[in-house]
């Protein structure tokens, strides 16, 4: 006998029922809250260069709030929340106030790291260069077509569907996934290109 339950824990990232990654998305931002949290004696040390600081947020507090988010089908609210979630940790460890008119940018700049919204694309387009040559079970799951009736309204968001967005906005829709070195190459080439220069 299996038991039948609406959320499961695997591996770190939160599986739901019907929920897509919104359930996910909030427990990696508390996770994220809590490795803030335990290094904000190096992260809010004024002693330490900004650049350094946003090496260590990039590398110990962004990874966990965005682990296993290669495979998401992220909605809009889910983006949102981890925007939210990201800019405010920004703003604490540079020591800007809310009241303060500081833009987001510049504060990325000053610490050497680029936006959430890149890392995501990034880390899609990564994925997508594993899985795609793969005639596994992946690839299997990706092509999968459920049998049934579609409900109304618009349907959900899917993941192929927001990687052809950004194929598109990159350029990269005439790359083949499955050429290794030349997809490998267009990305780096891109994360290098997206990286803001320190001050």
């Amino acid at each position: 006998m299996l038991e039948v339950v609406t959320e499961f824990c695997y591996l770190g990232d939160m599986l739901s029922s019907g929920g897509g990654c919104d359930l996910a998305a909030t427990v990696r931002c508390k996770t994220a809250w809590g490795k803030f949290r335990e290094l904000l004696p190096v992260l809010t040390n004024r002693h330490i260069p900004l650049s350094s600081r946003g090496r260590v947020y990039s590398t110990c507090v962004r990874s966990a709030m965005l682990h296993g988010s290669e495979t998401w089908a992220a909605s809009s609210s889910t983006i949102n929340r981890l925007r939210r979630n990201d800019k405010a940790m920004i703003r604490w460890m540079c020591g800007v106030k809310p009241n303060d008119d500081t833009s987001s940018e510049s504060l990325l700049e000053k610490l050497s790291i680029t936006d959430i919204d890149s890392v995501l694309c990034n880390g899609r387009l990564r994925w997508l260069g594993h899985v795609e040559p793969s005639s596994g079970w992946i690839s299997q799951v990706r092509k999968l077509e459920i049998e049934g009736r579609k409900g109304k309204g618009r349907p959900k968001q899917t993941w192929d569907a927001v990687l052809q967005k950004d194929r598109a906005s990159l350029g990269m829709s005439l790359v083949d996934p499955n050429d290794r070195k030349a997809w490998r190459g267009r990305v780096r080439s891109r994360l290098s290109s997206q990286a803001t220069p320190s001050e």
